[in-house]
């Protein structure tokens, strides 16, 4: 299907939206996936609300010029899709990686985190990190533990004086 040149705009700035507001940007090669891999894949993304898009690579270069991002001219000698996540910086690479598990099709070919180039490398370092949530749980535990701490101290205390006045008690009836 050709694109009228008002569609092709339409698909950059779309684009040039899309990689201002995202947090991360994972770029991917689709080429050998199944239509129903690509189905499954862009159904979990969007659970999570995270974005799915392939767009030729000419207008993914203008929408990359706009957006005064550089990436490696290599990544865009073959078809890619553009997966992006604007809330968190870790969930996108992390449901790529685990995609990537099942389809063997699926490879990761780069991505951008934070208006900067990750490699493939990069990306899959930051799949191994914990989420936002998982970080967030972690920093409420370690907040926690202490005042946790302090009032199993002093309910001791406390209980160790009720045992005291009962065995006061005893001995006196």
């Amino acid at each position: 299907m050709l694109l009228t040149r008002l569609q092709k705009e339409q698909l950059v700035s779309g684009m040039n939206e899309n990689l201002a507001q995202a947090k991360t940007a994972v770029l991917v090669n689709f080429q050998g996936l199944k239509v129903k891999e690509i189905q499954d894949l862009k159904k979990k993304l969007k659970e999570k609300g995270i974005g799915f898009q392939i767009i030729k690579n000419s207008l993914f270069k203008i929408a990359l010029k706009n957006a005064n991002l550089k990436i490696d001219d290599s990544i865009l000698d073959q078809p890619i899709a553009v997966i992006w996540g604007l809330d968190d910086e870790v969930e996108p690479a992390k449901l790529i990686v685990e995609f990537g598990k099942t389809a063997e099709a699926l490879k990761i070919v780069g991505g951008i985190v934070n208006k900067v180039f990750a490699d493939e490398l990069m990306i899959k370092q930051l799949a191994a990190l914990p989420g936002r949530q998982e970080l967030y749980a972690q920093l409420v535990g370690s907040l926690d533990a202490p005042m946790y701490r302090l009032a199993s101290v002093l309910q001791g205390n406390l209980r160790s004086l009720v045992y005291i006045l009962k065995q006061y008690q005893e001995k006196k009836v």
